[in-house]
């Protein structure tokens, strides 16, 4: 890591907690001086927090500008990995991962599409409980492993339903996952050869044609799906504070109290993931803006994650971080906030 000399463990344990539960950080010191030699090491309880941390690399810690790089050890631990994993995948069934899936697509546009490369022998995708959809994952079983690394090597990032798919060997860790969370982590860095939405397209035409299959209509469907707008939440910097936009119009507001109704329903959200120390519904905002300081850079982090992209009285809410300095530079009041905020 490059660092500021002023830097604290803790300031490094609150900037990184954003993509996983830190375990230990360790500032390197001068010997004589004491003094921060700009390089800490960070420890992570979870492997999978690796990738998201160096995802954070470019962004600003007391001014500076971090360079995170992995450590030997975990560069040993990622090509150990990787070789076991590819002696056990050396013939057999394969079982790959598929993620980044746009929620309308079914099982069998699945099928559709992995099948011209090789015989399936089960298609699993995960389906949120509460709300009976797809949550934009699940796992393909090739019978032979040489087909899953075709289908691996040439629809990783395929473009489907405008949204670039994400296809990857399941590890035994990732098996044991309750939610995408290992899954999705990979989704920083995307590897494969990218042919584009045309040339992939191409490729799975004569690749069904020499296996003497052809290209179902589910999957011809889930390609000329209509692409959706995507909406990525800004990158997470180090900061408990954010702004909520296009939350309400006020040009349209009747109701005498409704900017406490939007306040209200704010904190509802937030309070689903760590609560509110402060929050502002700005009533002469164009942009139907709403200020809101958490209690950590975590639980921001959740919130934002939470709230961007969703659908609020017919708009999509947008959620940009907005730097402690500023947040309390706009309100001073915030600055010795703390106390959670709950709903009138």
């Amino acid at each position: 890591m490059q660092l500021s000399s002023r830097i604290r463990s803790r300031d490094l344990e609150d900037f990184f907690s954003v993509v996983g539960k830190v375990n230990d950080v360790r500032i390197i010191t001068d010997t004589k001086t004491r003094r921060s030699k700009g390089i800490a090491y960070v420890e992570f309880c979870d492997v999978e927090s690796v990738p998201l941390a160096l995802g954070l690399s470019g962004q600003k810690i007391l001014g500076v500008p971090i360079v995170c790089q992995p450590t030997q050890a975990e560069k040993n631990r990622a090509a150990s990995s990787a070789a076991a994993q590819d002696q056990k995948a050396a013939s057999g069934p394969m079982r790959l991962y598929v993620g980044s899936l746009h929620f309308n697509i079914t099982e069998d546009m699945l099928r559709g599409i992995f099948e011209p490369f090789g015989k399936i022998d089960h298609i699993q995708l995960i389906m949120d409980s509460e709300t009976g959809r797809s949550k934009g994952y699940g796992f393909i079983t090739f019978h032979n492993s040489d087909d899953a690394k075709k289908a691996l090597e040439q629809l990783n990032g395929f473009e489907l339903a405008g949204r670039p798919m994400k296809v990857n060997h399941v590890t035994e860790r990732s098996e044991t996952q309750q939610g995408s969370s290992l899954l999705d982590s990979d989704e920083m860095e995307r590897a494969g050869i990218d042919l584009g939405a045309t040339g992939r397209l191409q490729l799975m035409a004569k690749l069904a044609e020499g296996t003497g299959l052809q290209l179902p209509a589910a999957a011809a469907n889930a390609l000329h799906m209509p692409a959706q707008p995507q909406q990525q939440p800004a990158p997470p910097i180090a900061t408990q504070c954010f702004l909520l936009s296009n939350m309400f119009d006020p040009s349209t507001e009747t109701n005498p109290n409704w900017s406490d109704e939007i306040r209200d329903d704010v904190l509802e959200e937030c309070n689903k993931h760590g609560g509110v120390l402060h929050i502002f519904v700005d009533r002469q905002s164009a942009q139907g803006n709403v200020y809101v300081k958490c209690p950590t850079i975590a639980t921001a982090a959740a919130s934002v994650n939470a709230l961007h992209g969703r659908w609020f009285a017919g708009k999509m809410i947008t959620a940009a971080y907005v730097p402690v300095m500023s947040y309390h530079s706009l309100f001073p009041e915030a600055m010795t906030a703390s106390q959670l905020v709950f709903p009138r």
